[in-house]
């Protein structure tokens, strides 16, 4: 007697109505391999169930349990009013689920995906194509989208992800019809009792856009800093509430210390400035903190080989709603052999 299964029942319909595995593969768009698992047995996704049933024109419910279950729900649909209503508002809550997923996916562009490592199979969301530029239905496809470039530290990276127990993350570029796209994937592992490998399931997500503000801030920041070199200025940043100083690398040099060698401190600050100079700075910072003045002030400085440097200095103090001021933005000139007015 033929045991009564998902994969029997499937493969009668499909002997039944001549359908060819690659045609199922073509509707559902996952790999010929993918279907024949189900064949033999394999789990299917309740999505991917109800596109099959669909496809094949069948009942999903009796194509994923068999006559009993369609004969049990009936019987208890007919005997209990209430078991149906139950039934239906199940059903529906699943349906009304699955839409809500497909809808987040679509608008996010987020794409998931399942690669069986043992198999070497995968199965994306239907929305792949916009990351991609066409369907992943094989590791063959996922491979020919990535770019040669990062293809082999991909690999590598893929490789360790297997012979850890955490979340992985990645970054990496796919190629379609001369366009490049940046992907972010971030991944766990799905393990079996032995605590072996067997699943890896994942999201990708477009970050192309934020890969493109990145490179143009770098390069911002590049000509900012030749900019500050030339004209040795240098920017800085002081947290009035919590004391906390910010250099750019021009204004530790002009002061004469590596840059980002070290925290500068208000403290640290004042004490660069040469005594004869410092209380006019303080009474400077004074006036626009408490006072809300300009600030405007030149000074010399002690640079640590003991040489002097004369400095101009201009900052601006915001305030919050209450009039109190939080911090001052300013810049820092080496103005050293300069006559000013």
């Amino acid at each position: 007697m033929t045991e009564d299964t998902f994969a029997t029942r499937f493969k009668g319909v499909l002997e039944s109505k001549r359908i060819m595995l690659k045609q199922v593969a073509e509707a559902l768009a996952v790999s010929p391999s993918a279907v024949h698992k189900w064949t033999r047995g394999g789990e299917i996704e309740y999505e991917r169930l109800l596109a099959l049933a669909k496809f094949l024109g069948v009942n999903w419910l009796w194509l994923r349990y068999g006559e009993r279950a369609i004969a049990d729900l009936e019987a208890s649909s007919v005997s209990d009013p209430h078991m149906r209503e139950l039934r239906q508002k199940h059903l529906t809550e699943i349906m009304e689920s699955e839409a809500r997923m497909k809808f987040a996916q679509e608008v996010s562009g987020i794409v998931t995906w399942e690669w069986n490592v043992l198999t070497d199979s995968v199965t994306y969301s239907s929305n792949d194509i916009t990351l991609f530029g066409r369907h992943i239905r094989t590791m063959e496809d996922f491979w020919a989208c990535v770019h040669p470039s990062d293809a082999a530290r991909l690999r590598e990276v893929l490789q360790r992800a297997l012979g850890a127990q955490e979340m992985h993350e990645w970054e990496f570029r796919v190629v379609h019809e001369n366009a490049t796209r940046w992907i972010s994937s971030r991944a766990t592992l799905v393990f079996d009792f032995g605590q072996r490998p067997t699943k890896m399931i994942g999201v990708s997500l477009d970050i192309s856009e934020r890969r493109r503000a990145e490179a143009a801030l770098r390069q911002s920041e590049a000509l900012l800093a030749k900019a500050q070199e030339i004209a040795h200025l240098g920017g800085w940043y002081w947290n009035i509430q919590t004391d906390d100083c910010a250099w750019t690398d021009e204004a530790y040099r002009i002061f004469g210390w590596a840059p980002q060698a070290f925290k500068v401190t208000m403290e640290r600050f004042l004490a660069s400035v040469v005594e004869e100079d410092r209380p006019r700075v303080q009474a400077a910072i004074r006036a626009a903190v408490v006072d809300g003045q300009p600030y405007r002030v030149d000074y010399a400085i002690l640079l640590p080989d003991g040489s002097r440097r004369e400095i101009h200095e201009e900052g601006e103090v915001t305030l919050d709603e209450d009039g109190n001021a939080l911090t001052m933005v300013g810049a820092s000139q080496d103005v050293t052999g300069q006559k000013r007015g």
